[in-house]
């Protein structure tokens, strides 16, 4: 059960936002390199990276091209954005794990030819119903009718977030990580990790391999630099 670090990146900037709302957002006095430097340092082999520049509507942020090559041995996914087919092709050619939210949800098909093992589904629940367009937006479909072209495609790996639960602090969204391991994803769990014991408890859940955090990190409530973290960001993350 691996933890997986994330850094979300407005105009430039490290942020956190609260349940994905843009006019939440809080800047932290660290520049991107920086902070990826001292994740990798401290030894973490998967950063989940966000633009959200992009996933609000804007242009992607060029300056994150950088990151998948910048660090051999390191495992860098992308989200934010992902909204054509081009924009994930983009993605995978920078060598990129490509986070498609969603295209995924809306327009599947899209997908096709891809390479699957690379692709991550962004299936993030807001309300109980998936959302979609940087958590702008609900679908009318079940999970379930969502999901199953993905699976169809191949696609075996998801990213799941409890919006509600989004830089809350309050720990893990279960009952969503349920809904979506028991599909046949491998899942990483992202929203509301205050701690390792956290990370523990989304463990308990069939199908979840690896957590996400950023804010705790960035808080200081997790130091990177810590035993207990390092371990945690350097262990297996089975199907990722």
């Amino acid at each position: 059960m691996r933890l997986i670090p994330s850094m979300d990146l407005l105009n430039g900037k490290v942020v956190r936002l609260l349940k994905g709302e843009r006019h939440s957002a809080v800047a932290y006095p660290v520049t991107p390199e920086v902070w990826v430097a001292r994740l990798v340092k401290a030894g973490a082999l998967r950063i989940h990276l966000v633009d959200l520049d992009a996933a609000f509507g804007g242009p992607s942020q060029a300056a994150l091209r950088a990151f998948a090559r910048a660090w051999p041995g390191v495992r860098f996914q992308l989200g934010g954005g992902l909204r054509t087919r081009e924009a994930v092709q983009a993605a995978l050619d920078a060598g990129f794990d490509a986070v498609v939210g969603t295209l995924a949800l809306e327009t599947p098909g899209l997908l096709a030819g891809l390479e699957p093992k690379r692709l991550i589904a962004a299936l993030d629940l807001k309300d109980g119903k998936p959302a979609v367009r940087g958590w702008t937006a609900t679908t009318a479909r079940s999970l379930d009718e969502v999901a199953r072209p993905l699976l169809d495609l191949g696609l075996r790996r998801a990213l799941v977030t409890d919006v509600a639960r989004d830089g809350a602090m309050e720990g893990p969204g279960l009952a969503a990580l349920k809904l979506v391991g028991a599909l046949g994803f491998q899942v990483q769990a992202s929203g509301g990790l205050r701690h390792l014991k956290d990370l523990a408890k989304a463990g308990t859940v069939p199908g979840v391999v690896g957590a996400i955090s950023g804010k705790a990190l960035l808080d200081g409530a997790m130091s990177p630099e810590d035993p207990a973290v390092m371990r945690a960001m350097a262990a297996t993350e089975g199907g990722f």
